[in-house]
């Protein structure tokens, strides 16, 4: 039975149906309500009078079916979504999502993420097809979120028209056939996570926030060109966001407007990867993490010169470390040098985060950037750089120093606790360091500052006062010698790794 038929003509006495018991309209309304057609059912059956009105909002099992349209405005199907889910509380409640562009999947979905202990079927119709029971898994349902981890994609506009037949949206499932996947340690509940290939991430416009955790962004090919304005926006839809890994390619983005870029508060971000990509100061400089505890900077050196910064030219006055390196040591990538330690200087600056993993793989910064770092990073634990062209001054950094001025070449210092206080470490929590390919730096620099470093920690450790190196590692570096490796095991035993 259709609902008009179930509206009485006007002067006309009421139809039958207005005289049946609650529990039989509630039946009849539930199953007006399964059906897709109209997605509105429930709503309708509430104008009709007080009385259906009152029936429909005091029955929950009318709202167990959701069913959310590109073709209606966002907004809408926002507080649809979300008026569907609290009227239905606290049963459970399905799904149906049509679209003709992918893109549009995650934005429809954003509310319903927050209630996934709820969700039973999730159908995806339209461009992509895929019908996802979790009533199969054994989730752990006392947690109202069930999607920890999302993985984006991001194809960019040059994958438009690339589909069959010429249909610019046509859906390439090869490249995520399922967008819900379901993994997990073997011994306890599974987890669920997302998986989405997207032309380009979704604007902050179209979203509520989502309560993932992990959020993984990789750029598809080189067609893709960094828009850090619109990540930025995306990630304070994150607001719970753990881990953040990006992904791109060591590519100029397009120039960024001025007045563009706002701090983003990640309170929750504790590891942060940034691999292949120019953008690697932008992001930096206006993510706000006071709990990030990892940091992992993967191959964003370049030799060509860095030139899409205008907010950098508009500082005034020009921020700290933004002058040429005073010691003008060796670099084969200069600009990305300067924008990397410029990022991470805006970083600790702002968040002022516990830091206590740094990797730098073939990523660089100035020597001055590592000094004003190195003086910072009272909590770092573990260091590990590869491929980078630092010089001997930089090695230098980790050798104990005086206070009021440098002393390099303490190899005679035998009591470390200088009775005027005047002694001082850099990175004292360190306890793991790993070099690995870096030609630059001489084997007697390596030798002559980690026996120093050594020497004056393991004394403080003794005494309760600091820690010590545990583990170092020195891999690929072709000025660090075998003689070398025999002076430095002296110091260091069986805490040296060498190849």
């Amino acid at each position: 039975m259709t609902i008009a038929a179930m509206v009485p003509p006007l002067g006309l006495r009421p139809s039958p149906i207005y005289r049946l018991p609650p529990e039989l309209l509630i039946e009849i309304f539930v199953s007006c309500s399964d059906e897709p057609s109209d997605d509105l059912t429930p709503v309708a059956l509430g104008q009709v009078c007080r009385y259906w009105k009152d029936i429909t909002h005091l029955s929950p099992r009318v709202w167990r079916h959701i069913y959310l349209y590109e073709h209606h405005p966002i907004s809408v199907s926002h507080d649809q979504a979300s008026w569907w889910i609290y009227r239905s509380m606290p049963l459970p409640f399905d799904v149906r999502v049509e679209v003709q562009s992918m893109d549009m999947i995650l934005p429809l979905l954003s509310p319903v993420l927050w209630h996934m202990s709820r969700l039973e079927k999730c159908v995806i119709a339209g461009i992509h097809h895929e019908e996802f029971d979790l009533t199969k898994y054994d989730f752990d349902r006392t947690r109202d979120t069930l999607v920890d981890e999302l993985n984006l994609l991001v194809k960019g506009v040059g994958a438009l028209g690339l589909g069959a037949n010429g249909h610019s949206d046509v859906s390439d499932d090869r490249l995520y056939p399922s967008i819900f996947r379901v993994h997990g340690p073997s011994d306890g509940p599974p987890e669920l996570s997302m998986h989405l290939a997207v032309y380009a991430l979704p604007l902050a416009s179209v979203m509520r926030p989502i309560p993932i955790t992990s959020l993984c962004i990789t750029e598809f090919s080189l067609d893709v060109t960094t828009d850090v304005v619109r990540m930025l926006n995306f990630l304070r839809c994150t607001p719970l966001l753990e881990t953040l890994h990006f992904a791109g390619w060591p590519q100029e983005g397009e120039p960024i407007l001025p007045g563009f870029l706002f701090h983003v508060h990640l309170p929750r971000l504790r590891i942060l990867l940034l691999r292949s990509t120019c953008s690697v100061r932008a992001i930096l400089s206006h993510i706000d993490a006071p709990a990030l505890e990892e940091l992992y900077l993967e191959h964003t050196n370049v030799d060509f010169e860095i030139r899409t910064e205008p907010y950098v030219a508009l500082q005034h006055p020009p921020e700290e470390g933004e002058s040429d390196d005073e010691a003008h040591d060796f670099s084969q990538s200069p600009w990305s040098d300067h924008a990397t330690g410029m990022g991470l200087r805006a970083l600790l600056r702002r968040s002022r985060p516990p830091l206590q993993v740094l990797h730098m793989d073939y990523a660089d910064m100035r020597t001055k950037d590592f000094r004003w770092c190195f003086d910072r990073l009272d909590r770092l634990r573990e260091f590990r750089i590869v491929g980078s062209d630092m010089s001997d001054r930089v090695v230098g950094m980790l050798a104990p120093y005086r206070r009021r001025w440098l002393s390099f070449g303490l190899a005679n210092l035998k009591e470390p606790d200088d009775p005027r206080g005047s002694w001082a470490i850099r990175l004292p929590s360190l306890t793991k360091l790993e070099i690995w390919h870096c030609q630059r730096v001489s084997g007697d620099t390596l030798v002559q500052a980690l026996q120093e470093r050594v020497r004056f920690t393991d004394f403080a450790a003794e005494e309760g006062r600091a820690e010590t190196v545990q583990t170092v590692s020195i891999v690929g570096c072709s000025e660090f010698q075998f003689h070398h490796e025999q002076m430095l095991s002296e110091t260091l035993g069986d805490r040296l790794r060498v190849t």
